[in-house]
């Protein structure tokens, strides 16, 4: 070799060395970072989902951290929590699944937040072209009204329509009438819509997601039917960083104003934490 090649040769050594080592270093750094940046995985009914998406964004940047939303109807939900062993916050639409929680995960539910009241609504299409008047018992006659409700075994809406209708001796018959029993909310105001349906039950919330406004309005139920359900939000016991997951509690908590609340079709009274 000649005495210019060996220079050469000599001079890229040292640059490649350098390089390889900044590129190991670069690599490391990137690994720390994702070690650092820590992930709550959020459990939540389809009905919740807005309210959660809503303060997603803001926690992650204030908090470093990431979010994994999994909504479903409550029972596939808790069958996911089980057979995963993973998971840090539940949000159901109501707190019936609170009860059989352990039961159905093997796991608990431990801080808890309130965060609201939902509400059981009738939905009808735009005008009310069948003239319902929402009292329950019109509900009732053998093929007055075509009904679409969801089913008491899958979700906390289902659960929450068959006490309601319980509470009026009114669910056996209007099951009659009923044209499909749907797995949680999703389904209902769409059968609304596209006319397979004449009357849903559903929560109020509903009519603020993908465009129902334009094409259903609410009827109330008369009193003393027109309760509220309430909504609580619960870290879970298998929760791999539950103080983060007390941290997104208590910032619901502070962001969750009346206003906030009612935009999505729910209602705040004296806030419960315990």
């Amino acid at each position: 070799m000649s005495p210019f090649k060996l220079i050469v040769v000599l001079l890229i050594i040292p640059c490649l060395i350098v390089g390889g080592c900044s590129k190991k270093q670069k690599q490391k750094k990137m690994v720390d970072n994702e070690v650092k940046t820590k992930e709550l995985i959020i459990y939540c009914e389809n009905t919740m989902k807005n309210i959660v998406v809503d303060l997603k964004d803001a926690f992650e940047k204030e908090y470093n951290c990431r979010i994994m939303i999994q909504n479903d109807c409550s029972k596939n939900l808790m069958g996911i929590i089980k057979y995963s062993a993973k998971g840090d916050i539940y949000i159901p639409s109501s707190t019936h699944s609170f009860n059989s929680f352990q039961d159905q995960t093997s796991y608990q539910l431990t801080d808890s937040l309130f965060l609201g009241y939902n509400h059981l609504v009738y939905m009808v299409k735009k005008g009310n072209p069948g003239k319902f008047s929402g009292i329950t018992k019109q509900l009732k006659r053998k093929g007055k009204y075509a009904v679409i409700i969801a089913n008491p075994e899958t979700s906390s809406l289902g659960f929450e329509t068959k006490k309601f209708l319980d509470k009026q001796r009114a669910y056996n018959n209007v099951l009659e009438n009923v044209v499909e029993l749907t797995s949680d909310s999703k389904g209902l105001a769409k059968g609304v819509k596209e006319d397979q349906a004449d009357v849903a039950i559903n929560w109020q919330s509903n009519i603020n997601v993908n465009g129902n406004k334009d094409y259903i309005e609410i009827i109330n139920p008369q009193a003393p039917y027109n309760n509220a359900v309430p909504v609580y939000a619960a870290v879970i016991s298998c929760s791999t960083e539950p103080d983060l997951a007390r941290s997104f509690l208590r910032w619901t908590y502070n962001e969750l104003s009346e206003a906030k609340l009612s935009r999505y079709g729910f209602s705040k009274r004296p806030n419960i934490i315990f």
